[in-house]
């Protein structure tokens, strides 16, 4: 079964809000066995709905349209839906009931007339009444197909189509759709797609293939759809076995917080931390981890070289001589933050995220980090590839990995 989800709105358009109903409508559809094939969005315009409900019916089983069942002027879904069906609107005593309870819930007891006629809906729909708001769905059904129009209200709309999607469900039967997501490390996307080509133009004809890129990170999700669920899993399965001899991979997401967040807690190790370029991402990882307070210490931003010197206690004439951007600064940071704050572990960086490089020696990308251990410095130079959110998000991986690489050195 094919659906498109069509969201109404000019507010949407002109990006007053975000279209964050669409997604998660997509994601239930989905994990449900319905296929979505297109999300549209129109504005507040009588005739663009109307044509882009029109072309939808030529395309798939099942229309979805959030918005524009409100009060206000603009809200004119409604009268569409009943010029396409060829319907009118009647008054809905229990639609009615549930406006005036909900008014009386928020002590507003005086209903005006454009709250009163938000319980006028098309005679021919069936109607799933709204309990957390004040305009119901409204479900048609024609020559097998189904168009559902929800509130734009998120909370409301997401309520709403629990309800419909049982009664949905238990009207038709519903392929399964099967999704396996694999996480490839540290390989650029055209690197990956390189090395696995053969593989990819081999793979069963029932799976589509999708490259999920993300900084340090690409997933590859392969998806597949039938009746049974076991042999769709059996299908997925017998390629990624075949996938292990051409890339390494991984089939759960690694979070490195918390591979961190368990070896500090559990040996009772302290870390600290003294970010250039990062400007602070680092730390805040770490601190969004709850209970991270029992091992991290603290952190300095030192953005500048004269933090550096002020702050760290870097030798200016180090600075001047090798530039912030080094191994030799990087090395210094990290023990002096360390000494700083009394910590077993620290993790230091310096570098270019861009868009400017303060010499024209060391390109933009380039980051130096440092990771200290009770042992030793372990220092490694980086060329990141990507804009300046990016590169810093790279930075802060790999720093984390080089930080779980000298802690698995740890006996």
């Amino acid at each position: 079964m094919k659906a498109e989800i069509i969201t109404i709105g000019d507010e949407i358009l002109i990006g007053q809000i975000i279209n964050s109903n669409s997604s998660w409508i997509a994601d239930k559809l989905v994990k449900n066995g319905i296929d979505c094939l297109r999300i549209t969005t129109v504005g507040d315009s009588i005739n663009s709905i109307k044509k882009a409900i029109d072309f939808a019916f030529k395309d798939v089983d099942l229309i979805i349209l959030t918005g524009g069942l409100g009060p206000t002027n603009d809200d004119i879904t409604k009268k569409i839906l009943c010029d396409t069906f060829n319907d009118h609107l009647i008054s809905d005593k229990e639609v009615l009931k549930d406006i005036t309870d909900f008014f009386e819930r928020k002590k507003r007891t005086k209903l005006l007339k454009l709250n009163k006629d938000q319980a006028l809906v098309p005679s021919k729909a069936k109607i799933i009444r709204n309990k957390m708001g004040t305009a119901p769905a409204i479900w048609f059904s024609k020559n097998k197909k189904e168009l559902i129009a929800f509130p734009g209200v998120p909370y409301e709309m997401k309520s709403l189509f629990g309800l419909f999607l049982n009664d949905f469900k238990s009207k038709y039967k519903l392929d399964k759709i099967v999704n396996k997501t694999i996480f490839i490390r540290d390989i650029p996307e055209s690197k990956i797609a390189d090395t696995i080509k053969e593989w990819e133009s081999a793979l069963d004809k029932r799976i589509k293939l999708a490259y999920l890129p993300r900084p340090g990170v690409v997933r590859l999700r392969l998806t597949t759809s039938g009746c049974n669920e076991k042999q769709l899993n059996t299908i997925i399965n017998k390629e990624l076995d075949k996938l292990k001899n051409y890339i390494k991979f991984y089939e759960d997401d690694i979070n490195l917080n918390l591979i961190l967040h368990d070896f500090f807690t559990n040996k009772k190790f302290s870390l600290s931390v003294a970010e250039s370029c990062t400007s602070g991402l680092i730390a805040s990882s770490l601190t969004s981890i709850a209970g991270s307070s029992k091992y991290f210490k603290g952190g300095i931003v030192a953005y500048n070289d004269k933090v550096k010197a002020t702050l760290l206690g870097i030798d200016k004439e180090l600075i001047l001589q090798k530039s912030a951007v080094s191994e030799e600064v990087v090395s210094a940071m990290a023990s002096k933050v360390a000494e700083k704050f009394e910590s077993n572990f620290a993790i230091a960086t310096s570098g270019y995220a861009g868009p400017t490089s303060n010499t024209k020696n060391i390109p933009i990308g380039t980051v130096f980090i440092a990771v200290k251990t009770p042992e030793n410095i372990c220092i490694q130079k980086f060329l990141f590839s990507g804009n300046r959110k990016i590169i810093i998000e790279q930075a802060k991986n790999k720093a984390f990995e080089m930080l779980i690489g000298e802690i698995k050195k740890i006996k």
